[in-house]
């Protein structure tokens, strides 16, 4: 391919197909008299494999320089067909012209899939881009597209370095398995003996070494480790990131890719595991204190602290861990339990400690304001006034002090358990059996989720702060005791009956948030399946049916809500007057109820004027405090439902309970022995259903729609149950396995499979440390290679959601690539192929005879099964025929007429 450069003056160029210009000149663009061309942006060396396709344009386009400030990208023209370009200062454009050759460059730059997403994200700088109103109002037209560009190419900058970094990862992980691959070559041509030797003594390091790692992160999760241990054998066909994420999974736990920033030891960055040093020694990084880590590795059991020169040792990249609930029915108190397990014990400690002194420092008000009534003003004492007004500043300095280090303490509680329980729900939701996801809709399911973020709501610095605000608060109630027991008698009764009053609205309340939860859940889960079916309301313009159906549970929503509302109207009333009255009910008691009379007749003061400015001080100091933890003890009431609403996810146990087998590396040996199954109680799908699949055994399953071979594949997965029978891989009961060990050996097509939204490699490697080479092949083995290699952005060609920019073919394909990239041991397609053309059709069919894997074909097209080595016939829940293609036709009976509706 030709490639030449632009002389630094007006030019009228051609170039023919397949040849390419750059463009150096920051002052010039290229203008389009004829052909078409295809820019890209290009590191500034020459022959640079990295490039970015930017923008197609055709005659009357223009493309525009890089302007990048570091001089890394430039823009490249490549002539799809044979084109005559015009090469032109922006002086020699007019600017209504240029303006809009300018707009047009953004508007078909902005359909780079991954700048519509900032966009679409709400970038302030990428959306007049989308909207076209770029270089609206711009005064210096040069200097606004300058301006702009500026920001496009550092974005791309970014995206560069990123491709790099990822690019130098995968070389590296290449390179390890091409040397794993011949030292086990030199191995297996030393003989078996020392290859076994060794591969096992490497195993048992390896497995050492990542469970010990494991272990201590677990520790310092609070999580037992009695479970984090795995069969050395395993180890062998698992890659260190793979081994770790196994005894992760095995400790109930979870972890997650990170990468690291500046200081990121001196934060609280949750526990950490990456590798450290040059060697890359696996390590984990512990937080011991708010602000102080400490690495641990099998070289330094006992660990040392964390520097800025320890940090820069280690790797950027690592996983942070979180822990899990227990994979056990759970109620209220072990979520309780769950949170509160995940902080500082100091922070607890120190909350504790300032709310008790917090407390007893507003005694001392009242105790000031007795002092300066009796005995200061009526002696005119100037000195001694000067010196309570210091006494009175430095205690409400104090309080202010310690006020913001219990909030600090607050602060540093509620992030760490928000950290904690958000990940430790989620993932309990994710491994929930498939059963509990048909009893609510994905809208209704949010909704429940959404409620522990009102449960954490409760450890905030407010609540916590009132809470222990009123407990230590009572140290006012004896002070208004030494001061008149009459008075604060008094108190006490209209506090009471307040209290009754409350509680009667709060009762209802809780009813009123029930019924609120129940209809918002209702609200969410019509409202997703609204936006899910969307489309086919307007198709059939139905958009007034759907706004009925929305209608209907919002209006049940709002009128709970506005119940709701009016009884926190009414508290705040209740709340507003309750001061006015005790006021007065101590006024009145002081001046009527607290005299007596003397021996001689005479009037004696129950309570001087001192002591009851001094009692009304340490009163108002408790009413204060009172009124303060209504709301918050409103808002714990208020929780309750939410509570209520959580707990079904709560109850159901997860699948990975208890002390299930590994199921070990499996040979692809399948038995069902007479299952019986069904859905609901006295209707069963499948009937005393047996058969037994061979290790590498080509099997496809076949029957009228309705007949159960979907269900079957449930079955497989563990997604269900039998009522009746046993399944068995490798001569091992499915019930007496842990679940994701087996699945884990499976490559997966299901029906209706969806896509992520994301890029196409990420798509087709899902979380598994895996190479670009291995998605190649992955992708070459389901027949979208080709379609992915024509793409402008190839394997980093971003998926929208819903899949809506691919067609359903390729779809279809990647996840096919999905499934066969880790190579499995055992392969189940459930209608995979229902969207491929004969020829696609093909290609998946070879790729598949090829691999070493026990098959399991579900499919309506009997031609896609001609060559399996068995056909299960299913008729109404029952396998009524087997053998091979030929041999069921020859036989006349249901496969045969399923050939014959098929080709007649």
């Amino acid at each position: 391919m030709n490639s030449f450069h632009i002389p630094n003056s007006t030019f009228l160029i051609k170039i023919a197909a397949g040849e390419r210009i750059r463009l150096e000149d920051g002052e010039r663009l290229a203008l389009i008299e004829s052909g078409k061309v295809e820019v890209y942006a290009v590191t500034r060396a020459e022959g640079s494999f990295r490039q970015q396709f930017l923008v197609a344009l055709e005659s009357g386009g223009a493309a525009f320089p890089s302007l990048d400030q570091f001089e890394q990208t430039e823009t490249l023209l490549y002539a799809a067909e044979d084109t005559q370009i015009k090469i032109l200062t922006f002086d020699e454009v007019s600017p209504e012209e240029l303006k809009i050759l300018m707009r047009h460059w953004f508007a078909e730059l902005i359909k780079l899939p991954w700048l519509r997403l900032m966009a679409d994200k709400g970038d302030d700088t990428l959306i007049p881009w989308l909207d076209g109103t770029v270089l609206a109002g711009a005064e210096n037209l040069k200097e606004a597209f300058r301006e702009n560009e500026e920001i496009f190419s550092m974005l791309l900058g970014v995206r560069f370095q990123a491709e790099d970094k990822s690019f130098s990862n995968r070389v590296e992980v290449r390179a390890r398995n091409q040397q794993r691959i011949l030292d086990n070559s030199i191995s297996n041509l030393l003989g078996e003996e020392t290859t076994n030797y060794s591969e096992t003594t490497e195993r048992a390091v390896r497995l050492e070494e990542a469970s010990f790692i494991v272990r201590r992160a677990a520790i310092a999760l609070n999580m037992p480790t009695d479970n984090i241990k795995l069969d050395a054998e395993l180890v062998r066909r698992l890659d260190q990131i793979r081994l770790i994420r196994r005894l992760i999974q095995k400790g109930n736990m979870q972890m997650r890719l990170i990468e690291l920033v500046e200081d990121w030891h001196k934060n609280d960055s949750g526990v950490i595991i990456g590798y450290y040093g040059e060697a890359k020694i696996l390590s984990v990084f512990v937080p011991t204190a708010p602000g102080k880590y400490k690495l641990i590795n099998k070289d330094k059991p006992e660990g040392f602290p964390i520097t800025d020169d320890v940090a820069a040792q280690i790797d950027k990249s690592a996983f942070e861990c979180y822990g899990g609930f227990p994979a056990r029915e759970l109620k209220i108190f072990d979520l309780i339990k769950f949170i509160f397990k995940q902080c500082w014990f100091a922070d607890y400690r120190t909350v504790i400690l300032i709310s008790l002194v917090a407390g007893i420092i507003p005694l001392a008000m009242p105790i000031v304001t007795e002092t300066i009534f009796a005995d200061i003003i009526p002696i005119l004492d100037r000195q001694g006034l000067a010196t309570v007004t210091q006494v009175i500043m430095v205690t409400s300095f104090t309080t202010a002090s310690l006020g913001i280090v219990r909030t600090i303490a607050v602060m540093r509680i509620t992030t760490r358990m928000n950290m904690a329980t958000e990940a430790a729900l989620w993932a309990r939701l994710l491994t929930l059996p498939t059963k509990f996801f048909r009893r609510f809709t994905s809208g209704e399911l949010a909704s429940r989720m959404g409620g522990i973020s009102v449960i954490k709501s409760l450890v905030s610095a407010e609540f916590i702060g009132g809470l222990f605000g009123f407990v230590f608060s009572f140290w006012s109630i004896f002070l208004m005791c030494y001061y008149s027991l009459k008075l604060t008698a008094a108190a006490v009764a209209v506090w009471f009956v307040y209290a009754i009053i409350t509680a009667f609205i709060y009762r209802r309340v809780i009813n009123f948030q029930r019924n609120l939860i129940n209809a918002g859940n209702k609200e969410a889960g019509i409202v997703q399946q609204i936006f899910k079916g969307l489309a086919k309301f307007r198709e059939h313009g139905a958009e007034n049916q759907a706004f009925w159906l929305w209608s209907g549970v919002f209006g049940e929503t709002w009128k709970w809500n506005l119940k709701l509302r009016w009884q926190s109207n009414y508290n705040m009333i209740i709340g507003s007057v309750q001061p006015f009255i005790l006021t007065m009910c101590l006024y009145y008691i002081a001046v009527y109820g607290m005299n007596e009379v003397g021996p001689n007749g005479q009037t004696i003061q129950g309570i001087t004027y001192a002591q009851f400015i001094a009692f009304q001080g340490a009163f108002s100091s408790f009413n204060a405090t009172l009124n303060g933890i209504i709301p918050l003890v409103g808002q714990y009431f208020a929780i309750q439902p939410h509570i209520e609403n959580l707990r079904p996810i709560l109850k159901e146990v997860p699948e990975s309970v208890g002390e299930k087998a590994d199921a070990g590396i499996l040979s692809g040996a399948i038995e069902l022995s007479n299952v019986t199954f069904g859905y609901t109680e006295g209707r069963d799908v499948l009937h005393d259903v047996s058969f037994k699949i061979s290790a590498g055994e080509n099997v496809a399953i076949v029957g009228r729609s309705g007949c159960g071979k979907s269900t079957l594949v449930r079955l497989l997965l563990g997604f269900e149950t039998p009522r009746k029978g046993s399944i068995y891989f490798d001569g091992q009961d499915l019930a007496d396995l842990n679940l994701p060990s087996v699945r884990t050996q499976m490559g997966i097509v299901l029906q209706n499979g969806q896509l992520m939204q994301g890029d196409i490699f990420t798509n087709i490697i899902g979380t598994n440390a895996l190479t670009q080479e291995d998605a190649w092949q992955a992708a070459e083995a389901a027949g979208i290679a080709m379609d992915i290699a024509m793409m402008p952005m190839g394997m980093q060609t971003v998926i929208s959601e819903g899949s809506t920019n691919i067609s359903g073919g390729q779809r279809q394909r990647i996840l096919i690539a999905r499934a066969l990239v880790t190579k499995p041991t055992i392969l189940i397609f459930d209608e995979a192929t229902s969207a491929l053309d004969n020829r696609t059709q093909a290609i998946v069919t070879n790729s598949l005879d090829k691999l070493n894997a026990t098959r399991i074909i579900v499919a309506h097209r009997l031609s896609t099964i001609r060559n399996c080595d068995r056909i299960l016939v299913m008729d109404a829940g029952r396998i009524v025929e087997s053998g091979g293609f030929d041999e069921l036709v020859a036989r006349g009976g249901i496969f045969a007429n399923l050939v014959k509706r098929q080709t007649a």
